[in-house]
């Protein structure tokens, strides 16, 4: 068995935006407390909104108030204005304050999300939020809590669960949980200068003394939700298959292969012209069902109903898939052609 720690702050995301970093959070199936159990759609189709294609949804800040019972939102204001708007919903679901939730006008049962089945859920938010976040969005949208409706994970070729486990996810794109390495993304970071010659290479962001000043790249480009520290290498994480958090068992499904959404600056909602996939394609175009996508982090489920993980808890790998003698691991799910 192998064992690291978990180094960073567990992230806590509204679907699309931004993370907030705690020092513990409790876990249900559908991931860690809150993480991912709202989202913001077209107000007419029910359609979910990305920030692939709506970068500047990155701006939204979500943040959650647990000593107000809140998730307080910052919205950018209209173009002229100082500040940004400040609002809250509550962290309770609207199942426990609704008189009668299963017939409430608030709720539907047609929210897409990739294509899955329908959805269910709730809106919430007062009109003027509701108002802010349309005229930021530039068209008319919605904000979803999740309902109770139990959504599968989606079946992968050659990814096979451990018997009798059957998990769940919330409004993620496809599994509850994403963990990286932070070995790799320090990895990752080292390739930079490399680009330099490249045309399109920023250099007020990725010139050495710009990452002196402001790191390299950052981890919520990837919207990890568990980061871990001290893994010996660069991508060990690609071989694991079962591990524990503390005392809780996790399993692993598949790599996570990365859409255009980690070149998306978090501060400044630019996209980047060339990283990360520019450090990337060259060696982390490594799961064959994925096509060309680079691949970062591992898409990850909890096996137990609740437990609690902490910042610091040590990560056991109780399985993991024979290493290579060259070349990525090798897992089942890239032999299934």
């Amino acid at each position: 068995m192998l064992s690291w720690l978990t180094g960073r702050k567990p992230a806590i995301t509204v679907q699309q935006l931004w993370g907030t970093k705690v020092q513990e959070s409790a876990y249900s199936e559908e991931g860690l407390e809150y993480d991912r159990q709202w989202m913001i759609v077209d107000a007419q189709s029910h359609k979910f909104l990305t920030a692939r294609t709506i970068p500047k949804m990155v701006l939204i800040h979500p943040v959650i108030n647990r000593e107000k019972g809140t998730l307080d939102i910052s919205v950018p204001s209209a173009p002229g204005d100082a500040a940004p708007r400040q609002f809250s919903v509550p962290l309770a679901h609207p199942s426990t304050y609704l008189n009668n939730p299963e017939s409430d006008p608030s709720l539907d049962h047609d929210y897409a999300v990739w294509g899955c089945d329908p959805q269910d859920g709730y809106t919430v938010g007062s009109p003027e939020l509701l108002a802010a976040l349309s005229q930021f969005m530039e068209r008319d949208v919605l904000l979803i809590r999740k309902g109770h409706t139990r959504r599968s994970v989606a079946e992968v070729p050659g990814v096979v669960h451990s018997e009798g486990f059957q998990p769940v996810v919330g409004f993620a794109d496809f599994y509850s949980m994403l963990i990286a390495s932070a070995t790799s993304l320090k990895e990752l970071s080292s390739r930079i200068p490399a680009l330099a010659s490249d045309p399109e290479f920023d250099a007020s962001r990725w010139s050495p003394s710009a990452i002196a000043e402001r790191g390299g790249l950052e981890i919520n480009r990837f919207r990890a939700n568990i980061v871990v520290e001290g893994v010996p290498e660069p991508w060990e994480e690609d071989g694991w298959k079962q591990l524990t958090i503390g005392d809780e068992p996790i399993e692993v499904g598949l790599r996570c292969a990365r859409c255009m959404l980690p070149s998306v600056d978090p501060e400044t909602a630019k996209r980047d012209k060339l990283l990360p996939d520019g450090v990337m394609k060259q060696d982390r175009m490594v799961q064959p069902i994925s096509g060309r996508k680079v691949c970062f982090g591992m898409l990850v489920s909890p096996k137990k109903e609740s437990g609690m993980i902490k910042v610091g808890d040590v990560v056991t790998v109780l399985e993991k898939y024979p290493k290579p003698a060259s070349g990525p691991y090798i897992r089942s799910e890239d032999i299934t052609n």
